[in-house]
């Protein structure tokens, strides 16, 4: 009876806490449209729109739609704003928001915040990631990580 009692307490706490996964989202360059605004000597705003492959390490994945502008002021950093929706390869949808206020352009780090879903990702709602990202070279594209806390 013990044993049982023991079996089944392992069972729930296992189950009834959070979980890590990760996720990485590529950008090619040539899939996005950019329109740039020069402010002023040291302030450039940039809105964009671009489409992105993503996969995480649960075995899923898909593409995501993204909207979003930064703003960049010389010798401050980088803030960003940026709106996705996501599919994966089953036909499910996520709709996730992402923040960045960084020192540089080209690397830094950021939040991404899955706001709503459907199927699967229904339970995905307020989860949290923390991501890194890097451009490529001559603007060809991104590379992001994200790591998240999943709560059951």
């Amino acid at each position: 009876m013990k044993l049982y009692l023991l079996f089944l307490f392992l069972f729930i706490s296992i189950n009834s806490f959070s979980y890590d996964f990760e996720i990485e989202i590529m950008s090619a360059g040539d899939g996005s449209e950019t329109t740039i605004f020069k402010f002023s000597d040291n302030i450039t705003y940039r809105h964009f729109y671009s489409y992105q492959n993503w996969k995480d390490n649960l075995g899923d994945w898909g593409t995501l739609e993204c909207a979003g502008n930064h703003t960049i002021i010389e010798n401050k950093g980088t803030i960003l704003k940026n709106y996705c929706k996501g599919i994966n390869k089953d036909g499910d949808l996520f709709w996730l928001m992402m923040d960045r206020n960084s020192t540089d352009f080209d690397a830094g780090l950021g939040k991404i915040q899955y706001k709503k879903g459907t199927g699967k990702f229904e339970k995905y709602f307020g989860t949290e990631c923390i991501y890194a990202i890097n451009f490529l070279k001559y603007g060809n594209g991104t590379f992001q990580k994200a790591k998240c806390n999943f709560k059951k």
